[in-house]
């Protein structure tokens, strides 16, 4: 499960990264303190819900990907190494057009 590793702070970062973006914009700006305030806590919130959203859908995409790779590899040993071969050919030529 690295993957599932790599996208566990995933929600952090995006609200970390939309902060300082938030802090700094405020800063060039040179808006009152209530308004960066208000700014950066309305972004830490919203930015931390996307990356929520953003971090479910990796789940789902891993997941899913997971469970297909299970279904090829259990279709590899009902059908054999030579049926295999002939299945990543067909692949390839897909692919290829």
């Amino acid at each position: 499960m690295d993957q599932e590793k790599r996208i566990r702070f995933l929600p952090l970062l995006v609200t970390l990264i939309a902060a300082a973006l938030t802090a700094l914009i405020n800063l060039i700006l040179q808006v009152e303190f209530v308004v960066f305030f208000k700014r950066i806590f309305f972004s830490i919130i919203v930015f931390y819900v996307i990356g929520c959203i953003v971090q479910i859908v990796f789940r789902i995409a891993l997941k899913n990907n997971s469970d297909d790779v299970g279904i090829l590899e259990s279709e590899a040993e009902v059908n054999g190494p030579e049926e295999e071969k002939e299945n990543s050919e067909d692949e390839e030529e897909e692919e290829d057009e």
